[in-house]
């Protein structure tokens, strides 16, 4: 993996050619002791609060979770209950009820 571009070889076959995709985001999950491990806050950083900022400016938001079956899309997405394994929903979800209840007490 390099920034967005994740770079796949055939375990099978390695001479052939590797294939490269490169998406908005693109994150390594399956080591935490690695340096590149991104964690739920990390991706929460990323794309969480971008997306929230959109929609408090009035646009629609979506977040397409793509990859293959057991890859961690629902994890990246709902996460667990302890609280660093937050997933983007709750988290969003967090700091929107946060940012409406600023909102109202500045009223």
């Amino acid at each position: 993996m390099h920034g967005a571009t994740t770079t796949i070889l055939n375990p099978r076959n390695l001479n052939e050619k590797p294939k490269s995709f490169t998406f908005d985001y693109s994150y390594w999950s399956h080591n935490e002791d690695d340096p590149h491990f991104a964690s739920q806050k990390k991706v929460y950083a990323d794309i969480g609060k971008e997306m929230l900022a959109h929609a408090f400016a009035g646009y629609n938001i979506c977040i397409f979770a793509y990859g293959q079956t057991g890859s961690g899309k629902s994890y990246t997405m709902m996460g667990k209950q302890e609280v660093d394994q937050k997933g983007i929903i709750p988290q969003l979800c967090e700091e929107l009820f946060q940012r409406l209840t600023v909102r109202a007490v500045k009223r």
